[in-house]
């Protein structure tokens, strides 16, 4: 913990721009640091909009950043492989004038630790600074890869491009649920943003009663199609459903409110004011929902290797079931709708937190 006359602590977080999942787990790492340590300096080296990190992380530098393309995507629930090679093949290997760049750039803000959330560039620079670096992770992009090489294999090759670059860190945390165990890794259990506000309070700002039930329907921080929202309003009218990521300002349309990626409303709020949530399986949702307890109903994408992990994760874990990811945009999953409803919430309190564990692990590199 800092002390009057301590030296102030100044760390580099660079993170995948891949949606925002890791731009969630690292707001909530840094605020679990900025416990122990409220004067520590965060510099974000990043494509995540600087608005992101605003609604949960107080002061921090922002250093606009591509460091990162994990994989292009045509929606929340489709990859365009193609594409993602051409990207690749414009990036990998890494330029070492970047590297070099960016590890000037750690020197020259005095950064005493580098902590990457899988964006390999944030390693390698921190390597050339000679400064500790912090791999946070519950998989890597060479993994990723290598399982997408059946079907594209020309990945292989930017999978073994990769993964020597995961061994310049100096520590190594895996998040749970993590997809392949490292015998060397330290392991929390999953981290989540943090509850700021109540049920009731949230319910009360949209405009909710209290007594029907709430539907949350989240995708993710890519664009996705909602044709079925008209179903929503016939054939649901006694539930009030919450949609994020729709448009660029908040609409209520009679029991449907569509909320901006960017909204005043805050994520993990919004899920623990929830009855049940549906969403994609991605890492930012599962920790989240885990946190609150609350039923899931999760789109699983085909052919994608984080998928198994995680869903045998949240089939223990996390009350709910899963959808195909073709269910979605016809709307066929609000069939099994009631089943969800009629689920409980699981009591998480006293579980413990993993962004504080991370913090804990961080805070013996500087």
């Amino acid at each position: 913990m800092a002390h009057i006359g301590s030296r102030t602590r100044k760390v580099a977080f660079v993170i995948s721009s891949h949606g925002f999942g890791h731009a969630s787990r690292a707001s909530a790492i840094i605020e679990a640091m900025r416990d122990r340590d409220p004067a520590l300096v965060v510099e974000l080296f990043t494509h995540v909009p600087r608005w992101y990190f605003s609604q949960g992380i107080g002061n921090f530098n922002y250093h606009k950043t591509d460091c990162d393309l994990g994989l292009v995507q045509t929606d929340s629930l489709n990859t365009d492989i193609g594409a993602t090679i051409l990207e690749l093949n414009k990036r990998l290997p890494l330029d070492p004038k970047k590297i070099k760049s960016l590890a000037t750039q750690f020197q020259a803000l005095k950064c005493q630790l580098v902590i990457s959330d899988i964006a390999p560039l944030g390693l390698a620079a921190a390597k050339v600074a000679g400064i500790p670096s912090v791999l946070v992770e519950n998989f890597t992009w060479d993994w990723i890869y290598a399982g997408l090489a059946e079907r594209a294999p020309s990945l292989r090759y930017y999978s073994e491009l990769l993964a020597p670059l995961y061994t310049h860190a100096d520590l190594r945390i895996q998040t749970t649920p993590v997809c392949v165990p490292d015998s060397h890794a330290q392991t929390t259990r999953p981290v989540a943003r943090r509850q700021r506000q109540d049920r009731a309070t949230t319910r009360g700002k949209l405009g909710l009663q209290r007594d029907r039930k709430l539907v949350f329907i989240t995708m993710g921080g890519t664009a996705q199609d909602f044709s079925f929202h008209e179903r929503l309003c016939s054939d649901f009218r006694g539930i009030d459903f919450v949609v994020a990521g729709i448009g660029t300002n908040a609409e209520t349309h009679a029991n449907v409110t569509f909320l901006p990626a960017r909204s005043t409303l805050y994520h993990p709020d919004l899920i623990h004011a929830a009855d049940i949530v549906i969403g994609k399986v991605g890492y930012s949702t599962i920790a989240e929902v885990f946190e609150a307890g609350v039923p899931f109903g999760y789109f699983v994408r085909e052919h994608y290797p984080e998928m198994a992990p995680l869903v045998t994760f949240l089939r223990a874990q996390v009350p709910g079931f899963d959808f195909k990811a073709t269910e979605y945009v016809g709307g066929q999953w609000l069939d099994r709708l009631p089943q969800l409803l009629a689920m409980e919430r699981f009591d998480r309190r006293n579980v413990g937190d993993g962004a504080s564990e991370c913090a804990n692990l961080i805070s013996a590199m500087f």
